[in-house]
């Protein structure tokens, strides 16, 4: 076929023709072509649901990801005991049974049973935000408590950290304790009288970074080894830089028997 001729023309023309029709159809292609996306659809999705507690973006999306293993926290025995105006008190004790994890942030929902009946209970004080492995916290629970058959224990989800955890490293010492009595007056009329133990004792700070606001659990037990009072105290000090150290002392209401030694137990966090 020699060029110029009509076939060659015709032909020309038809080439051309079927170009544009194929460079018509490209857009029409790529609108039917769902957009470029890094995210990856899954149907059904495998979602995660943690609740009552905060989680990183990074954490959501390790999955190795895992939380503190509840069963490692105990609950001892509660023990009534009466206060200084014959009020009841139950102490108990939370004590981290894990050998290599610490407990971040843990709460727990205490309910007390008479029979079948809930008793209208609450805990005196917070627990501590880092409970390192051995830990023995005290817990008071205040209210009428005449008797009691049952305590429950539902644990919220918790983070966890490895040893030795982020927690600063305080070296907290009894130094000597002072027992004494103590009185009061109710309503102006009745007077009363109360044991009590304070505890004098030194907190040195062995992290490298400046620490303030301690926290103080303190304990007392008897010769059966049995909580006889307890408290909490938030420690005014001032920045203890790396290396320094700081005294502290706390009075503690003895309900039970005479002590027999102290416990404390401490958290801190770093300015």
């Amino acid at each position: 076929m020699l060029p110029g001729s009509p076939k060659a023309t015709a032909q020309a023309v038809a080439d051309a023709a079927k170009a544009d029709a194929a460079k018509a159809d490209i857009p029409k292609a790529n609108a039917d072509a769902p957009p470029a996306s890094r995210i990856v659809r899954v149907s059904p999705a495998n979602t995660r649901v943690i609740d009552h507690v905060r989680l990183t973006t990074e954490e959501l999306l390790d999955p190795g990801f895992a939380l503190f293993d509840a069963s490692t926290l105990k609950l001892a025995a509660p023990r009534r005991l009466l206060d200084e105006i014959e009020r009841p008190v139950l102490y108990t004790e939370l004590v981290n049974t894990s050998d290599q994890y610490v407990a971040l942030a843990p709460k727990a929902q205490i309910t007390v049973f008479d029979g079948s009946r809930q008793l209208d209970l609450r805990q005196s004080w917070s627990l501590p935000t880092h409970l390192h492995p051995g830990e023995r916290v005290p817990v008071a629970l205040t209210g009428r408590v005449d008797r009691y058959s049952e305590v429950k224990t539902h644990w919220l989800p918790a983070k966890r950290a490895a040893l030795p955890g982020p927690r600063p490293q305080l070296a907290v010492s009894v130094e000597n304790t002072e027992a004494a009595i103590g009185t009061g007056t109710l309503n102006f009329s009745y007077r009363y009288r109360y044991k009590y133990v304070t505890v004098h004792g030194r907190i040195r700070n062995d992290s490298e970074v400046e620490v303030e606001n301690v926290r103080l659990w303190v304990s007392l037990y008897d010769a059966q080894d049995q909580l006889s009072g307890a408290t909490f105290k938030e420690v005014r000090l001032p920045r203890l830089a790396p290396g320094d150290s700081a005294p502290f002392q706390v009075d503690v209401k003895q309900y039970g028997g005479n002590f027999a030694r102290v416990g404390v137990v401490y958290d801190a966090a770093s300015p």
